[in-house]
């Protein structure tokens, strides 16, 4: 099978995974498929503002890297919150990066399995760690792929009626090798066949694999409550309780000593501020319970003062 087929139908697993996980519609249309140099490769990779490692095993070996819009990145994070911002995050937090980080590894693993599929093998795709790109994604390709000459795949990627973008996989040259390698007879490996009833008389039938096309929203428009939040109940989040703040020069922070008196900009009795991962979500008064200092929850904020602080 050609590359450009091999990288369509993993193209297609993709976008069915974040249908799936997001709830809205996501397409995902391979616009080139190239193959060459890292000189000659190295205008492809520009534009990009985030990059995951992606690690290709089984009957393939291979590292590679999947990269992608830190904006889009964020919008894939607020819907797996279950939040529909009207406009693109204007930036990342470390929190949308987690749980964009998870979303993005489940597609990367329904590429693996789906190049398995197309290629007749057992592909297993497993991402490392989601970070911010310093400049374009050829730094941190070249690191990780120590090889010559790469296949870098440059889709359009749409979420739902938001704007489109780009999504870029960059793999070995190598790694193509081995898809498009024959098999040797008698393997055993790869997607089995289906084996139909056989008429008396007759040879056994056999039904090739379908390549299924764009995916939409799966059932008829409607995600599980609670399914994708489910993915993050395991991710950790930093709580802190903030008294209140102050403003001081240099000169004033290099005096202080002990039993030195800062104001801060709260008022005696007044609520003190919960965050979570530094965003604001509630507002509490401080107990002591057992010699411990604790906080209990007077008000939580409103849904849009959340989003507004980012969470």
């Amino acid at each position: 099978m050609a590359l450009n087929e091999l990288f369509e139908s993993a193209m297609q697993g993709a976008a069915a995974k974040g249908s799936e996980l997001l709830g809205k519609p996501v397409e995902l249309v391979v616009k080139s498929v190239q193959q060459g140099g890292w000189d000659a490769m190295a205008a492809s990779l520009k534009g990009f503002t985030l990059g995951l490692p992606v690690s290709y095993s089984q009957d393939v070996s291979g590292t590679g890297l999947m990269l992608l819009d830190a904006r889009h990145a964020a919008l894939i994070a607020e819907l797996m919150f279950e939040n529909e911002p009207a406009d693109l995050p204007a930036e990342i937090t470390e929190l949308q990066m987690t749980a964009a980080a998870e979303a993005l590894s489940q597609m990367a693993a329904a590429i693996g399995e789906s190049l398995g599929r197309a290629s007749h093998r057992h592909v297993q795709a497993a991402a490392g760690e989601l970070s911010q790109l310093a400049g374009d994604g050829l730094a941190l390709a070249r690191g990780l792929i120590k090889e010559p000459s790469v296949i870098v795949v440059d889709c359009e990627f749409k979420i739902g009626s938001h704007p489109v973008t780009r999504l870029g996989l960059v793999v070995p040259a190598s790694l193509g090798e081995q898809l498009q390698a024959e098999r040797p007879a008698g393997s055993g490996r790869g997607a089995p066949d289906i084996t139909l009833g056989v008429p008396a008389g007759s040879g056994t039938q056999r039904l090739s694999q379908v390549q299924l096309g764009t995916f939409g929203q799966p059932g008829g428009g409607e995600a599980p409550v609670g399914g994708n939040l489910e993915l993050l109940l395991d991710v950790p989040l930093e709580i802190t309780v903030e008294l209140g703040r102050a403003s001081r020069k240099v000169r004033d922070v290099l005096n202080l000593g002990p039993g030195s008196i800062v104001e801060l900009s709260k008022l005696a009795g007044e609520p003190v501020d919960l965050l979570v991962n530094g965003k604001p979500i509630a507002k509490g008064e401080v107990v002591v319970i057992d010699e411990n200092f604790a906080v209990r929850i007077i008000e939580i904020l409103a849904r849009e003062e959340r989003l507004a602080g980012g969470l």
